[in-house]
This record gives structure tokens, sequence and C-alpha cells, in this order.
């Protein structure tokens, strides 16, 4: 049940990172159509695009892409080594993890709070609010923090295989 939990919350992450990007590049082609065509840009196209769309495209997508087993590995030596100890590699590689970006969810999380209790705005051509989006740095990082106990977890009672989204799996017997 928390396998099926942690799944749709991170499909759903993996969803608004996509909308994200998404919105990015309309609002960016609807600025420079505008700006060749009509002569007259989008406001707010650079800092919806940094303090909006990107952190969304960064971020939301962590703990789905975690699951797919879609991050960047290198297994020059570890392909090498015997099922037990592979599978100790990558739970304690996950476990890392777990550390890492607990501190990293914890300080986010302050620096959201803090800047929702001042109500930050960036100052532009049109003053846009900002600090919602502080939250979605926590936000992608706790469910990531929660995917990675998980995989850990597994591993550590004696999981063979983790089976990501799509064709992406770790096999711990396969040996190459």
């Amino acid at each position: 049940m928390i396998e099926t939990l942690v799944r749709m919350l991170a499909r759903i992450f993996g969803l608004i990172g996509m909308v994200s990007m998404f919105a990015m590049l309309l609002h960016v082609t609807l600025d420079v159509a505008g700006k060749w065509l009509l002569g007259t840009p989008l406001p707010v196209t650079i800092e919806m695009t940094s303090n909006y769309y990107m952190v969304g495209v960064v971020f939301f997508p962590l703990a789905a892409v975690e699951l797919r087993n879609g991050h960047i590995s290198v297994e020059i030596i570890s392909q090498y080594l015997k099922p037990r100890i592979r599978r100790i590699l990558i739970a304690s590689v996950s476990l890392l993890g777990v550390v890492y970006f607990s501190l990293l969810t914890t300080r986010t999380w302050h620096d959201a709070v803090n800047k929702y209790e001042i109500g930050e705005y960036l100052y532009g051509t049109v003053p846009l609010q900002i600090w919602p989006t502080r939250f979605f740095i926590p936000l992608g990082c706790g469910l990531l923090v929660i995917v990675l106990l998980w995989k850990a977890i597994m591993l550590l009672r004696g999981a063979d295989r983790l089976v990501g989204e799509g064709n992406n799996t770790i096999d711990i017997e396969e040996t190459r």
C-alpha cells in the first residue's frame, strides 16, 4: 500500500513537472511570437521562467525519475560485483541520498516558510509573488527522500529486482 501511494504521488509530481515544462514552452513561444509579430513581448516571461517553470521542471519530477531508475549511474566496477554486494552498495547509496536530501528538504522548508511569512515578491515591470515556488524544492526533495528510503529498505530486505516505471529496472542478479 505504501509503495502504491508513493508511486501515485511520484506520478502526480512528475505530471506537475510536465505541466511546468509545457507552460514554459507556451509562455516563451508566445513571448517570441509577440515580440516578432506584434512588436510587444509578453511581460514577466524571464521572471516566470526562472522563478516558476524551471523550479517546477527540476524539482517536482525527482521522485518519478528515481522510480524509473532514470538518474545517472555509472557501473564501471559495480557491474562485476556479486549480487549481494551490489544490493548493499545500491542500498547504501540510497541511504546516503536519504541523508543528503533530508537535510536539503529541511533547510529549504525553513527558507520557504520564512519567504512565505515576509511575502516575498520580485519587483520588475510587474510585481510578481515568488514565495510559493520556494515550496517546490522541499516538496520535490521530500518525496525523493521517501522513494530512496523505500528503495533502500526493499534492497536490504533482499529484493533482487526493483521494477521501475517503463522498462527500467534494477536487476541485482544480472551480471554483464
